[in-house]
């Protein structure tokens, strides 16, 4: 039970680390109403789509360097945006609001989706995954062919799995992780 307790708190300062870091090198700000200004620092991507999923604007920073960037909201019709920023622990999304009157950078309602880690130890797959909101993770395994060999779903906090391969046949795998609407897709040699 002590060890369960420190592991646990372990992992939240390590979440709420990360979400500081992200806050760090995330910057967003309005200017004059209509301009969303996007400050960023080693992220590799960076996208605005509209509530239906459609990208309006997507870019590719590079991952070590600063980048500013100014989206000019005059012609975007009213509605909810979100603007989503990448980097290699994750993405994170911002709500952005626009009215007749200008737009809103919507605080409270910033999320972050964390990317799996997968360790192979001989043939073993360690699969860890943060996921703060607690959503529905599901993570499919397909072999060389594309079928679905394993498939692991889980709800928790913190996902901590281990997938036994040793009664499979060596080669490439396939892993794809959907969890709060982000899909990540890992390719590994067992």
């Amino acid at each position: 039970m002590k060890k369960l307790l420190k592991n646990s708190l372990l992992t939240v300062a390590l979440v709420a680390g990360l979400n500081l870091y992200a806050a760090d090198r995330v910057e967003v700000s309005v200017n004059e109403g209509q301009t969303l200004i996007v400050e960023l620092e080693d992220v590799s991507t960076v996208s605005l789509r509209d509530a239906s999923g459609f990208i309006l604007f997507k870019d590719s920073p590079a991952l070590d360097g600063d980048y500013k960037k100014k989206i000019n909201f005059s012609r975007i019709p009213e509605g909810t945006y979100f603007l989503n920023t990448e980097d290699l622990n994750g993405v994170y999304t911002m709500v952005i609001k626009k009215t007749f009157n200008g737009i809103s950078i919507e605080e409270e309602t910033a999320t972050v989706v964390f990317k799996p880690i997968y360790r192979l130890e001989s043939n073993k797959v360690r699969f860890f995954l943060t996921n703060p909101s607690k959503t529905n993770a599901t993570l499919r395994v397909l072999d060389a062919k594309g079928e679905l060999v394993g498939e692991v779903k889980d709800k928790a906090y913190t996902v901590n799995k281990t997938l036994d391969f040793s009664k499979m046949p060596k080669g490439e795998y396939i892993f794809k992780l959907s969890v709060s609407g982000e899909v990540f897709t890992e390719k590994l040699s067992i």
